[in-house]
């Protein structure tokens, strides 16, 4: 089931692309090896742990035999060397202000924490062992930088000379890119039930979703998501200013993209009249062979008034006579039948938009027609 999706979504996704699966502990070691083949061993970045909670479960008489449950597995691959990645963690303002406390005559902030000498135990360094005034390392291992950046820096009043005391090297906020995530996530907690929790099952808080499309994505790349559920990579992409693809086998994720959007972000009404294209048309893939077909059949019956027989047969003119047998008036008539690769969906789909009681569906028989054609994507019945 899985490698097949995989193998799309590495078939689509670009060389600057990267994947995030989600997944709990009882498949991450399954789904890693299809990846591995799939992407290549080589392209896998990290296995995100996602502390989802921080229960275990409650207590009780009986002695457990695991350990608790508490966290899912996020598997991080690349397509190449050229993907994008930015790990990094901005700092609050007032982390800023604790980290870099001092402010030069520009207005800048800095710190002067960053020593310009190596350490004895960092070993010998020839090349980096030369005075500079009147400053030398005592230690074989030399400064930490060349002759000629350091000149460039003192120039420009980023080394702090302090009388007898080794210089140290100022280090701007500005140019500070942050501090590096880890690969265990404890701080996202579950999506908050006040405000973004839908009630489907499997549902990700945004955070999480923005966390990893902040990393790996620039504002207007595309971000994918085929099993989008309730919607949650929609709303993180679409406020993160990225264009955004959702899919998911169920009409339900269709009501709740539209219901997310309306309510979580700004001008909905310009999104579902010029941007967002809603839709539960299934894509033919061109080009390719797409494998058996098989007609959707309806077939009615003078007895059952309004109810139509609605299934899928290879020979519907066999399947016909079938029915004919059982009855002694023959009076089985075949109403419409309809050739495609998407035979099954198309019948499922019949079944559960109508009332249906034994695969016999309820409705106006012009209806039915015109949802089988327009479900599965081909206007041109067979009969």
């Amino acid at each position: 089931y899985m490698a097949i999706r995989l193998i799309e979504c590495q078939r689509v996704l670009k060389p600057t692309g990267s994947i995030y699966l989600h997944c709990d502990p009882t498949m991450s070691h399954y789904l890693k090896t299809t990846m591995d083949c799939i992407f290549g061993e080589d392209q896998f970045r990290n296995e995100i742990v996602w502390e989802r909670t921080k229960s275990v479960g409650k207590g009780s008489q009986h002695a457990s035999r695991t350990f608790g449950s508490n966290s899912d597995s996020i598997l991080f691959y690349s397509v190449s060397s050229a993907s994008k990645l930015d790990a990094n963690r901005a700092l609050t303002t007032e982390e800023l202000e604790r980290k870099f406390p001092k402010i030069d005559k520009n207005g800048r902030r800095y710190n002067t924490l960053t020593p310009l000498w190596r350490s004895k135990s960092m070993g010998a360094r020839p090349n980096l062992c030369y005075e500079y005034n009147g400053w030398r390392n005592p230690h074989p291992s030399g400064w930490r930088i060349s002759r000629a950046r350091l000149e460039e820096m003192d120039n420009r009043g980023e080394i702090i000379w302090r009388g007898s005391d080794r210089p140290l090297r100022k280090t701007f906020a500005d140019t500070y890119h942050g501090t590096r995530y880890g690969n265990v996530w404890g701080d996202i907690n579950p999506a908050r039930k006040n405000t973004e929790a839908t009630g489907y099952p499997t549902q990700k808080p945004l955070a999480l979703l923005e966390r990893i499309i902040k990393a790996s994505s620039n504002e207007g790349d595309i971000v994918l998501d085929p099993f989008c559920g309730c919607a949650t990579t929609c709303i993180a992409a679409e406020r993160l200013e990225r264009q955004w693809i959702g899919i998911d086998v169920s009409h339900k994720a269709y009501d709740l993209v539209r219901e997310r959007l309306d309510k979580e972000v700004a001008r909905p009404d310009e999104l579902f009249g010029e941007e967002v294209h809603l839709t539960t048309k299934l894509p033919v893939r061109l080009g390719e062979s797409l494998g058996e077909t098989k007609h959707v059949y309806i077939i009615s019956h003078p007895n059952y008034p309004g109810e139509y027989k609605v299934g899928i047969a290879k020979n519907v003119k066999a399947r016909l006579n079938a029915y004919q047998t059982s009855d002694p008036d023959r009076a089985y008539k075949l109403e419409f039948s309809h050739e495609t690769h998407l035979f099954r969906e198309t019948e499922k789909h019949i079944h559960e938009e109508f009332d249906n009681k034994h695969e016999w569906v309820s409705g106006e028989l012009s209806e039915i027609k015109r949802e089988i054609c327009e479900f599965s994507g081909d206007v041109k019945p067979s009969l």
